[in-house]
């Protein structure tokens, strides 16, 4: 272990003193050159900059006030391994650091040195994952050769935040069994989700087109495994990789129509049929048919009240569509649910298909968009 760790230089940030001296020493104990400790964000940043030789970082999340993942959001875009010590539960932690390993204060010799040679060893991509997202498996084998070392596997638990409105995207994801929802913002503060993100697809589209700020919140809803890539990389790959640029361009194309017939479902549907199409586009991307899920969660998504949602839930009850709890959902009649959407789903998800093209081999008949083109054909 020390010889791993031996003569690398490590950034400790941290605002307690005692703490922080304490957490040098045992680095120091390892063979590591320790940088700082540094108490702040603005010194850290400062240390960041007038040290080239830093290759890592162990990060308390409260620095006096003030939260140090603008350090970890520096450290992402020089791709440089970094860990959190705190007292916090794992939740404090944005999404786009979510496959960070966060360590529990007070911390012993070997539980740091064990995880910052994990941190330094990050679990990569496997052929299995990239089989799980619409994406990553219609790539021709040589760009996806190139782009497997560049994306980690990393799990988002429900309610993660991804990316934050008006901020600069440090990550673009390709999701395995989670779902996103692209949330619109007002300037006072109201929230309605404009679209939803699954194994189907990315995030980071906008990069393609030169764009790396989001203009939504794009937030977890249903826990589970992602791919990811840091965006500098991702940009790279897009310069190189054809193939991946014209999917992301597609792909993008097709979430706007997605965007629009959510228009239409909100500004023409009742709530009833608004939710019936959510829950068949969630069941689209998960291998499941019980979401865990709140009526808030809902009533957000739906921009609406949740008395409203709780009502809604209870008329499609009622006609034996679903069975509904506290927090969890149950689908147990799909092709109802389709009947009940009416016009508003199944257009959106031909054209995915149609734009992106169904791929070569098993998954042209396991994959998502021939999964949902079944469930149009029935409607």
């Amino acid at each position: 272990m020390e010889k791993t760790l031996q003569g690398r230089c490590i950034l400790v940030v941290e605002d307690d003193y005692y703490v922080a001296t304490d957490l040098a020493s045992k680095l120091s104990a390892h063979g590591v050159e320790v940088a700082g400790p540094a108490a702040g964000v603005a010194g850290a940043l400062a240390q960041l900059r007038s040290s080239p030789g830093i290759e890592g970082a162990i990060l308390d999340v409260n620095l006096g006030g003030e939260t140090a993942f603008p350090v970890a959001d520096e450290l992402e875009r020089r791709g440089l391994p970094f860990i959190f010590a705190t007292g916090y539960e794992p939740d404090v932690v944005p999404a786009r650091h979510a496959d960070k390993i966060l360590l529990r204060k007070p911390l012993d010799d070997d539980t740091i040195a064990g995880a910052l040679l994990a941190a330094f060893h990050p679990r990569g991509a496997t052929a299995q994952d990239v089989e799980r997202n619409g994406i990553l498996r219609r790539l021709p084998p040589s760009e996806l050769n190139d782009l497997l070392p560049l994306l980690r596997t990393i799990f988002l638990p429900r309610g993660a935040i991804m990316e934050m409105q008006g901020q600069t995207i440090t990550r673009a994801y390709f999701p395995l069994d989670c779902v996103a929802s692209l949330v619109a913002v007002s300037r006072e503060g109201s929230r309605i989700e404009t679209g939803l993100i699954g194994n189907e697809g990315m995030t980071g589209y906008g990069i393609a087109e030169g764009d790396k700020e989001t203009p939504f919140e794009l937030i977890n809803q249903i826990a589970g495994y992602t791919l990811a890539i840091a965006a500098d990389d991702f940009k790279q790959a897009l310069s190189t990789s054809a193939g991946l640029r014209t999917l992301a361009l597609r792909f993008a194309r097709s979430m706007s129509v997605q965007v629009s017939y959510t228009a239409l479902a909100n500004g023409r549907l009742d709530i009833r049929r608004r939710l019936a199409r959510w829950l068949l586009m969630v069941h689209d991307r998960v291998d499941q048919n019980i979401f865990h899920l709140t009526h808030d969660d809902l009533a957000i998504m739906l921009g609406v009240r949740r008395s409203s949602v709780t009502d809604a839930l209870h008329l499609l009850e009622g006609d034996r569509l679903i069975r509904s709890t506290r927090n969890n959902i149950e689908i147990v009649n799909p092709r109802g649910l389709i009947d009940a959407a009416s016009e508003v789903y199944g257009a959106p998800e031909l054209e995915y298909d149609r734009l992106m093209g169904l791929p070569v081999g098993p998954a042209a008949e396991d994959g998502w968009g021939a999964r949902a083109s079944r469930k149009h054909l029935v409607s």
